[in-house]
């Protein structure tokens, strides 16, 4: 049986009716849908449960939190939504001194808050590291998380050691069609750290990204590191299925 194609990070509540409709009727397609705010959490734990290839991640996405007037009241609803038993990951969330470094102490409070969640109930982080990558494990260390995605991994090549030892996995984006430092990471970590994403329906310079440019992401794969395209699956279904398995 050939395994699942995975797309291990998508914003599935902001495509239209007819796309989510099609996506969730993929028996050959296993997705993690990840959220932005509170309300995006909502429509995406309602997305889990109407679709069976999907795993519901709840969170607030750092580039979220400076419209964020008062964060606690918005935390403090987060922490039953984290602790459902519909909420199958925590995400997005993270650090991001690239794009929105003026709020990134407000950051910092907002990801240590779901980091500790997902340390007490074992739920999987799926981490938005732009620019704060090596920040981004320091927390991941202290608070004594042990399920995490780096979501779109291009930071040091060096710190693919680190993120290997502690049992964490990079998320290898189908923007690798165009983005060269993606390409580079690919080479450089290993398979068993991986985990093939979209994050759709993001537009990256003029590419609309989807789980239809998974294949593409695999074939690569598969390239890079000598093996065919039906072990690069069987492997990265593998790496998934353990975010969810204690």
């Amino acid at each position: 049986m050939v395994p699942h194609i995975i797309d291990g990070h998508i914003h599935l509540h902001e495509y239209k009716h007819d796309e989510i409709r099609e996506i969730c009727r993929r028996k050959d397609l296993l997705l993690l849908a990840v959220s932005d705010d509170l309300n995006s959490s909502r429509k995406t734990l309602e997305l889990g449960q109407e679709c069976p290839n999907v795993f519901a991640a709840v969170g607030l996405h750092p580039w979220e939190v400076g419209d964020v007037e008062n964060v606690n009241p918005i935390l403090s609803k987060f922490t039953n939504m984290v602790k459902d038993p519909l909420t199958r990951a925590v995400g997005e969330v993270g650090l991001d001194k690239k794009f929105v470094p003026q709020t990134y102490e407000k950051q910092v409070l907002v990801f240590r808050f779901f980091a500790s969640l997902a340390a007490e109930t074992g739920k999987p982080l799926s981490i938005h590291a732009a620019g704060a990558w090596r920040e981004v494990l320091e927390v991941l260390d202290e608070l004594g998380v042990r399920k995490a995605v780096i979501h779109w991994f291009t930071g040091p090549l060096d710190l693919l050691e680190e993120i290997a030892s502690h049992g964490y996995y990079i998320g290898v984006n189908a923007a690798l069609k165009i983005q060269r430092k993606m390409r580079e990471v690919v080479k450089a970590a290993p398979l068993e750290i991986m985990i093939t994403e979209s994050d759709g329906p993001y537009n990256y310079r003029g590419l609309r990204l989807g789980p239809h440019m998974i294949p593409e992401v695999i074939k690569f794969i598969a390239e890079a590191k000598g093996v065919d395209e039906v072990e690069v699956r069987r492997v990265i279904h593998r790496n998934f299925m353990s975010l969810f398995t204690s």
